[in-house]
């Protein structure tokens, strides 16, 4: 039996009489979007690992001040952010009685050393800050009154 105004609507009085045809996953373009997937995550991550990497702190110059004048100035350093480094300040003729050290934001002094003979020598831990920078480091020494 044959409908005839069912064939002009897409023939659904034979669906019954089609053969039903297993699907058939294409294994080969699964493994191969899965391996895109994958691709695309392994660089994501690479690139969050880049951009989150150690910070560089490049120190231009050592600036060395004491009541309010510049004593010397020594060449720059880079260093890794948030990490330690000395500074070091020699003097040979007319020297200073040294009770501390500031620094200029955004570093942080952590220890002082004056080694007083034959030369004193001002030592100072420095920690770099955990941001990027790029300038002067300005050390301001505390004296006495």
């Amino acid at each position: 039996m044959h409908d005839s105004v069912a064939t002009f609507y897409g023939g659904y009085d034979q669906v019954a009489l089609r053969r039903h045809v297993p699907s058939r996953v294409p294994w080969v373009r699964v493994a191969l979007v899965l391996a895109v997937v994958l691709l695309l995550v392994f660089v994501a991550a690479d690139v969050a690992a880049i951009a989150s990497g150690p910070v560089t702190v490049r120190v231009t110059s050592i600036d060395w001040y004491a009541e309010g004048g510049l004593l010397a100035s020594t060449s720059g350093l880079s260093v890794r952010g948030g990490t330690t480094f000395v500074a070091s300040l020699s003097c040979t003729t007319l020297c200073f009685r040294v009770l501390g050290v500031t620094a200029a934001a955004p570093f942080e002094v952590s220890q002082l050393s004056v080694v007083d003979s034959p030369l004193q020598w001002v030592n100072v831990t420095v920690r770099a800050p955990t941001s990027a920078y790029v300038g002067p480091l300005a050390l301001t020494l505390v004296l006495p009154d």
